[in-house]
């Protein structure tokens, strides 16, 4: 379960092609719903109840053991193989924005990492200053003007739309680790890719995620709206202004 979309990694912390900024600019309804848009309300607060649950009694337990337990090296490595098996998605969703810059260097860091950093165990593209960029296919029909429909937040799952909940088939289309051979071994990597990388990422943003589940008045509107403040950033490679942003914390009757 990943309450701001973690699917690829989406850190916290490059320019689109001419038609994907003219695609989406100005139509900043067809990249994410208004925050104050939920339809699905009911449904959704229901989910989110559920989801905190798991989380409460599953996930974070199971990400601070986690964090105590595994040594810092092997967090490392796994953290870096997390990352570094999502680059293929990320590079074809870049080519199928027509973003060349972007492709390039997800090519570049995936070539430097697979040669010199031991098929993902090590990072020396960040070392030789190779951006890392995260795209998925939601974000790719974004650009191609597809519109978001509503905010759903999907049991286990976490927050999504419509559109980008379709896109997750897409986005498993391109991942090689679909079509890589059979075999005993090949099987328990791609049972074990998911829940890994769910896990690592809940442990690695454990702090942030405590706040806004457990801290907070209505952590149902913090989560949609922190998602689709990031969705639309990511969509627009972070080209967006502070002032077009959602207050995260502003509640909304219900």
């Amino acid at each position: 379960m990943m309450f701001f979309g973690f699917g690829r990694r989406v850190g916290f912390s490059g320019a689109m092609a001419i038609g994907a900024a003219m695609t989406v600019s100005g139509c900043a309804s067809t990249i994410v719903p208004d925050a104050g848009s939920d339809p699905l309300q009911g449904f959704n607060r229901a989910m989110h109840t559920v989801n905190k649950g798991v989380d409460t009694v599953a996930l974070r337990p199971l990400s601070q053991g986690y964090g105590y337990v595994v040594p810092e090296t092997i967090k490392h490595v796994i953290n870096n193989e997390v990352r570094y098996v999502q680059l293929p998605i990320s590079f074809a969703n870049s080519v199928l924005q027509g973003d060349v810059e972007r492709a390039g260097e997800t090519f570049a860091r995936f070539f430097v990492n697979s040669t010199l950093g031991g098929l993902g165990a090590l990072d020396p593209a960040t070392e030789i200053g190779i951006p890392e960029h995260s795209e998925d296919f939601g974000q790719t029909l974004a650009v191609w003007g597809v519109g978001s429909g509503p905010y759903i937040e999907l049991p286990l799952l976490g927050p999504t739309t419509l559109r980008d909940g379709v896109a997750r088939a897409g986005d498993y289309a391109l991942n090689p680790l679909t079509y890589i051979g059979q075999g005993a071994t090949t099987e328990a990597i791609k049972m074990a890719e998911t829940p890994v990388r769910i896990v690592d990422t809940r442990y690695r943003f454990g702090k942030l995620l405590d706040d806004v589940l457990y801290e907070t008045e209505d952590s149902y509107t913090v989560v949609k709206n922190t998602y689709l403040q990031r969705r639309r950033s990511a969509i627009l490679n972070g080209k967006i202004e502070a002032d077009d942003l959602p207050d995260i914390y502003e509640a909304e009757p219900f």
